[in-house]
């Protein structure tokens, strides 16, 4: 964004539109010298730059244009003090001594005072004058410039005229066509309110206006004026949005129109990063912690696909994926009355299985009833039991299900060692659910051990190597098993009925023996 006194606009017909700077001619020329003028003055002080830059408004350009420029350049640039004494202390130190005179009303008197500072600061003179102001804005040294495209100046220059007027914005309204799942992620990640309407292969976007919003005006506009790259990287897209404009005792609404067929050479379209996993909430960071600790098998996605809520589309917090279930969760928090009512309205419109909703319990929200999900009530903290629980019996129902699916005349065992998620994907079930199959159904001539089926006479091979070794050492008994291709040699340790003898704690210093009354 630009500052306020900075904005360029056309006001017609109830209608504004930011001026925007055709990328062309004399404009490529002026932003390209603007460069230039940056690149020029590395190492000298910014007063300097700004004058020079200052020149070019007299040039034919509007002075509003000439320093929004300079006031994009100023961000792709570091300014620091030039010092060689912090400048608060040496004013404090120059200041002491001279009212130690009665009156520092001559050159010559404060170049004494000058000097009797520097010597205490084991400064000289010149260095002691250097470091005096050198914390003043004029005075900040340009240390490092990232010098852009004109180009892409430019089309930053035109986004941040069109992020200062929505930052007056009463309301704000886009349709896209794609790019959908990084602005709604933004949208969220932002904290701006919204509802969504599927239109055909598109999506209408309301986003309620920082004007709307009596304490949050300012913050919130920021917010939504940081939205509008993100809708501008969509393939097509339109927007509009009600102004708040004319005197402030007289303010008046103007209508702002914007689309990617008229505009989109105009503005910048930034590629997305990659970037660490954010969160909306402290109270969301802290469920997924706690949650992926627990390593139960299940992937936790955080804003996974878009579902459908009526007319509408409904984004939820988190997806929980394993195999082919899905299971998606939603964490209300506080916000306004009116935003709360559309949230638990798309609650009960929407079309998914396996919801559930996470609700701050200080919402005290009767609203919820009849809303088709899971619904648990939280302190501060999202519970992770009642979720645990939950995708415990999905898990549970889904294998009793698929178990009675299973054709056990179609089973593939082949081989000594078969892995189960093998013959799992070939009755086209869960892993689970075979292995409780095989449970109740064994195999003849192998045994079940962990996720395998092991035939009779590999696990007969086995014990013949363990016991071929008196005393054999727990550590090379294990990388013996694991060496046949087992995946769980301590449970196959166990089958064979081994028994580990310890001494102490150092697993080198147990051995393996088999039981006396064990079958052999």
């Amino acid at each position: 964004m630009l500052p306020s006194n900075l904005l360029i606009t056309r006001t017609r017909s109830g209608k504004i539109k930011p001026v925007y700077v055709p990328i062309e001619g004399r404009y490529i020329e002026l932003a390209t010298r603007l460069i230039e003028t940056y690149e020029a003055h590395l190492h000298k002080r910014k007063g300097e730059l700004a004058g020079r830059c200052q020149q070019f408004e007299g040039s034919g350009f509007d002075y509003r244009l000439v320093r929004g420029l300079v006031a994009l350049l100023d961000r792709s640039a570091t300014f620091k003090p030039h010092s060689f004494v912090d400048p608060k202390q040496a004013r404090r130190e120059v200041f002491q001594e001279a009212n130690r005179y009665p009156l520092v009303g001559t050159e010559a008197l404060r170049q004494e005072v000058i000097a009797q500072v520097a010597s205490r600061l084991h400064l000289s003179s010149f260095q002691l004058e250097a470091s005096l102001w050198s914390d003043f804005e004029e005075e900040l040294v340009l240390e490092s410039f990232v010098a852009p495209l004109p180009r892409d100046l430019i089309q930053q220059y035109n986004l941040s005229l069109t992020q200062t007027l929505l930052f007056k914005a009463a309301s704000f309204e886009f349709i896209v066509g794609s790019n959908y799942q990084r602005i709604f992620s933004r949208l969220k990640r932002l904290g701006l309110m919204y509802t969504v309407e599927q239109q055909n292969a598109a999506y209408n976007v309301v986003v309620d206006g920082p004007i709307s919003l009596f304490k949050l005006t300012e913050r919130y506009g920021t917010s939504l004026a940081k939205l509008l790259p993100t809708v501008v990287e969509a393939d097509n897209w339109r927007f509009k949005a009600q102004i708040v404009g004319g005197e402030r005792q007289a303010p008046k609404l103007l209508e702002l129109e914007l689309s990617a067929k008229t505009a989109r050479d105009l503005l910048p379209v930034q590629r997305p990063q990659k970037t660490e996993e954010q969160y909306d909430s402290s109270v969301e960071a802290a469920f997924a912690r706690s949650f992926k600790a627990l390593k139960l098998g299940w992937t936790l996605k955080r804003e996974p696909e878009l579902l459908v809520a009526g007319r509408y589309v409904f984004i939820p917090d988190f997806s929980f994926e394993k195999n082919n279930l899905k299971a998606y969760l939603e964490i209300v928090g506080f916000w306004t009355d009116e935003y709360l009512k559309k949230k638990v309205s798309k609650l009960r419109e929407v079309v998914v299985d396996n919801l559930l909703i996470a609700v701050d319990r200080s919402l005290k929200c009767s609203q919820l009833e009849n809303v088709k999900g899971f619904v648990i009530f939280y302190d501060k903290k999202v519970p992770v039991k009642p979720i645990v629980d939950f995708l415990k019996h999905l898990e549970e129902t889904a294998i009793v299900k698929e178990v009675k699916t299973i054709d056990g005349s179609n089973l593939n065992l082949e081989g000594d060692v078969i892995d189960v998620p093998r013959l799992a994907d070939e009755q086209a079930v869960s892993a689970g659910a075979l292995k409780r199959w095989l449970q109740t159904n064994p195999a003849a001539h192998y045994r079940l051990i962990g996720m395998q089926l092991i035939s009779d006479g590999k696990l007969k091979e086995i014990t013949k190597k363990l016991q071929a070794v008196n005393g054999c050492v727990l550590s090379t008994a294990l990388k013996t098993i694991e060496e046949e291709g087992v995946l769980s040699p301590e449970t196959t340790l166990e089958s064979l009925s081994f028994v580990v003898e310890w001494r102490g704690l150092d697993p080198e210093n147990a051995t393996i023996s088999k039981k006396s009354s064990a079958l052999r």
